[in-house]
């Protein structure tokens, strides 16, 4: 049991010790926001609706997937220190 608690320990300190989580959040945000992008492209290509609905259900979309980016690219450089 000694072992298996040593190993783990080990394992995590690697984890935390590189920031591996923190990078993970920050690729799947960044990631998000991509996706979203393109979808946004291809509804603005495809919809028969005007062009203020368009973009008023794009920025409905987009705007809390980009402040979410945001939030997180600031953590992450506030958790990186100095």
């Amino acid at each position: 049991m000694a072992d298996v608690i040593g190993f783990l320990t080990r394992v995590w300190d690697f984890i935390d010790g590189r920031g591996v989580v923190r990078r993970a959040v920050l690729g799947v945000a960044i990631w998000m926001t991509w996706r979203v992008s393109v979808w946004a492209m291809g509804f603005a290509e495809t919809s028969p609706r005007p062009g203020i609905d368009i973009a008023a259900i794009i920025a409905a979309v987009t705007a809390p997937v980009t402040l979410f980016a945001g939030s997180v690219f600031k953590g992450y450089l506030e958790s990186r220190g100095t």
